[in-house]
């Protein structure tokens, strides 16, 4: 009756006699006995909130480890799975039906049904003409920035990978007018051309760099100069 009350937090319900012997999985799973040598990997608990494709995908790799064949590696995978999780998605797992799993697929289906609200959808090419060439970034800046993005693709399509990365730059730089007048069929040769203006963009920057400090020295000296002569002038 306290429950059925409007803002009343629930009672704590009781636990029922034998509640332990409660499992999600069918009898050919549930009642396989697995060896105490077998323990669940190592691995970040997921709470419900990160992508659980990754979990899945982290998990399988680490279970890879396990050796065990036929009914005793399908109740490995699925007994382990449960000790990889915690807050909600811990929650989740113990209120599945009884015997409602009968293979660790069902498993994997059932969990990314429950939680495809946090998964991130598969990033495409056409998103890399989003990396831009920031005002006063260099070009190995964002060629790294680029290459980063570039690699979190699976299916990269490479004439829009390379057209994207010759856009992003800035159109008065000459790497840009290299790219346009001298188009790239791999991404491997748009790299070996932008190595190329790396080397002389940093070179003119060192020497920019040698050019100030050896300007600066110069009116330090004449300074010493002139305090000097205004010594030996003075009475």
């Amino acid at each position: 009756m306290i429950g059925k009350v409007p803002g009343m937090p629930r009672p704590m319900e009781m636990a029922a006699l034998e509640t332990y012997a409660d499992s999600p999985f069918v009898d050919s799973i549930g009642l396989v006995s697995v060896s105490k040598g077998l323990t669940p990997p190592t691995m970040t608990l997921y709470d419900g909130t990160a992508d659980p494709l990754v979990h899945v995908n982290q998990y399988k790799q680490k279970m890879m480890v396990v050796i065990a064949t036929g009914s005793l590696k399908e109740a490995c995978m699925c007994k382990g799975f449960g000790s990889t999780l915690s807050r909600v998605a811990l929650q989740w797992f113990v209120s599945l039906p009884n015997k409602s799993i009968s293979t660790f697929p069902d498993l994997v289906n059932t969990f990314n049904q429950q939680f495809a609200s946090t998964h991130k959808p598969e990033k495409q090419t056409s998103d890399l003409y989003r990396v831009v060439q920031r005002f006063e970034e260099s070009t190995r800046d964002n060629l790294n920035r680029f290459n980063i993005e570039k690699v979190s693709i699976l299916k990269c399509d490479v004439p829009i990978a390379v057209e994207a990365f010759r856009r992003g730059l800035h159109h008065d730089s000459d790497l840009y007018s290299e790219l346009t007048k001298y188009p790239c069929t791999t991404f491997e040769e748009v790299q070996k051309k932008a190595v190329t203006f790396m080397r002389l963009e940093e070179d003119e920057s060192m020497r920019d760099v040698y050019d100030t400090e050896r300007t600066n020295r110069k009116i330090t000296i004449g300074k010493k100069v002139k305090d000097i002569n205004r010594t030996t002038r003075t009475p």
